[in-house]
């Protein structure tokens, strides 16, 4: 069974893969040519035959202790099983081959294994709710409620109940399609905010200073308001710390033997900007700024004042009072690390590694940036024509378009992974018809049972409805709470980003999927309700 399945899963996959860029060419940005990979191909059947092996050591170990007359007689009553470390040898190769398998495909021990305590911990908290989901039903079910309900809920922790499967199979796979919601809705909230509605979205750069009152008349021919002009000042760094930039590019290691901070902060041309206020895509998080203290220039013969952003100044290893000397044009610039500022680099405005204070590069060869707002793309056209005939050295750049290549980027991303989530909620819903198949007989027998002490078709389909709605209800509720947790960890710690958690999409998955564990329990409840007790009793 296990190689036909993963023979067959194979042939899926190789005809989706071929079907996929066509059906997807309108989306994909590139154009994308599908190939047969034999590696790939022999390795996802080499995986499905492993796990499939895997995963039949558990019911094979149990089945050793089944004496001959159980086989011979329905059970009523699940049976504790005894204590046997083959069982625990069998999960322990089932742990080991999920993070073996994790590591292979992410092509690192430490995030295979942080992906597989992922995976662990929400199977885990999932079972632990439809434990004790199971265990509050058996202590605890109001006498006052109608009986219709306390029926279907006592289901829930009959003898051989699946409540465990089912809300392993359909919260897993809500799981996973609700934190993809949530990081897709976070990423593009965070897009939006970039752009925003008021914000500029036409920026002009590479203005020289005396080309500055040609394009401030333009704009103001065409009514419209800009920023104040930015100053770029090119520049290489010559030394940190006192050490040469040359000596440093040459020794690639240090003396442990560790390799020495990124080559790339040494070797860029840094465009730097001189100013004496902090700007709102700006946090200060170390040091001090040199305008507090009322002094806004340094004193006569001192280094220079800077501020450098937190991930350049980790790549350099700086920090406050570290001396850095620059090559601006030809003229050598001592400068003292001031401070260190987070910058949000998805702000659509000029940021900088860099900061210096004022007076120390007006007399610099530089250039100017200023940005504007033109709602109308037909006018921003028109607007970005008069400046190339104008001033040809002038490049304009119009960020809306930025800004929706990247949320089309977004989308195109979310909508491939998206569908294998919702491929893995479709193999939650198979688990799902599985387990319910496995208690076809004992759900036959009840429905036999209560039909002859009276129940009415209506009323059986009203048990069913309060079984699978409960069952429904927490599985997507405890889906949804661990899809926030995760959204929100991947947002602070991988995106470093606010999380903000959207309300309605959440709240429309966790209906859908209610609504979708509701339709499959009454769907393969149909025998019960058309099944007469006498055909059901005469089973016996």
């Amino acid at each position: 069974m296990g190689l036909a399945g993963s023979l067959l899963g194979a042939a899926a996959g190789t005809a989706l893969q071929q079907l996929l860029p066509v059906v997807l060419a309108d989306l994909l940005p590139v154009d994308v040519e599908a190939t047969l990979s034999w590696p790939a191909l022999a390795l996802g059947i080499g995986m499905g035959l492993w796990v499939s092996l895997v995963f039949a050591l558990l019911p094979l170990l149990s089945v050793r202790r089944v004496p001959p007359l159980a086989a011979l007689r329905r059970p009523y009553e699940s049976e504790r099983q005894p204590s046997d470390g083959w069982r625990w040898l069998a999960l322990l190769a089932l742990a080991g081959s999920t993070v073996t398998l994790a590591a292979a495909q992410v092509g690192s021990w430490r995030q295979g294994a942080i992906f597989s305590a992922g995976v662990a911990g929400a199977l885990l908290l999932l079972w632990g709710a439809s434990w004790a989901l199971i265990r509050g039903l058996r202590r605890w079910l109001p006498p006052r409620w109608p009986y219709l309900w306390r029926q279907g809920l006592s289901n829930l922790h009959r003898p051989s109940n699946q409540t465990v499967t089912v809300v392993l199979a359909i919260g897993f796979g809500a799981f996973l399609l609700g934190t993809l919601l949530l990081v897709q809705s976070n990423l593009l909230r965070q897009l939006q905010v970039a752009g925003g509605p008021a914000r500029p979205n036409l920026v002009l750069f590479d203005i020289q200073p005396d080309q500055l009152p040609l394009i401030e008349r333009e704009l103001s021919e065409a009514g419209l308001s800009a920023a104040a002009p930015v100053p770029i000042v090119p520049m290489r760094i010559l030394s940190v710390k006192g050490l040469p930039v040359s000596g440093m590019l040459t020794d690639t290691s240090s003396g442990d033997g560790k390799e020495t901070p990124g080559g790339w902060a040494f070797r860029r041309e840094y465009r730097s900007t001189y100013r004496d206020t902090l700007v709102t895509s700006e946090r200060m998080v170390e040091g001090r700024w040199w305008s507090e203290g009322g002094r806004s220039t340094s004193p006569a013969g001192a280094p220079v004042r800077i501020s450098v952003e937190t991930g350049v100044a980790a790549e350099l290893g700086v920090g406050p009072g570290d001396r850095i000397v620059w090559d601006v044009q030809g003229v050598p610039l001592e400068t003292r690390v001031a401070s260190l500022r987070e910058v949000d680099w998805a702000r659509f405005e000029p940021n900088f590694f860099v900061v210096f204070e004022s007076g120390a590069l007006e007399s610099a060869p530089q250039s100017l940036v200023t940005l504007t707002r033109i709602d109308s793309p037909a006018a921003r056209g028109r607007f970005q024509r008069q400046v190339a005939e104008q001033v040809p050295n002038v490049t304009t750049l119009d960020l809306s378009v930025v800004q929706q290549t990247l949320e089309r980027l977004v989308d195109r991303v979310v909508l491939a992974i998206r569908f294998m989530a919702l491929f893995t909620l479709g193999t939650g819903t198979l688990v799902l018809i599985g387990a319910l198949a496995t208690s076809r007989f004992q759900r036959v027998r009840e429905g036999a049972l209560l039909r002859t002490l009276g129940a009415t078709q209506s009323q059986l389909l009203r048990i069913v409805l309060a079984e699978y709605l409960a069952l429904g209800m927490l599985a997507a509720g405890v889906a949804a709470a661990l899809a926030a947790v995760a959204a929100w960890a991947l947002a602070r710690f991988l995106f470093e980003d606010t999380f903000s958690l959207p309300v309605l999409p959440l709240g429309a998955l966790t209906a859908g999927v209610v609504a979708l564990t509701v339709a499959v329990g009454l769907a393969n409840s149909r025998e019960v309700l058309r099944r007469t007790p006498l055909e059901a009793l005469r089973a016996e």
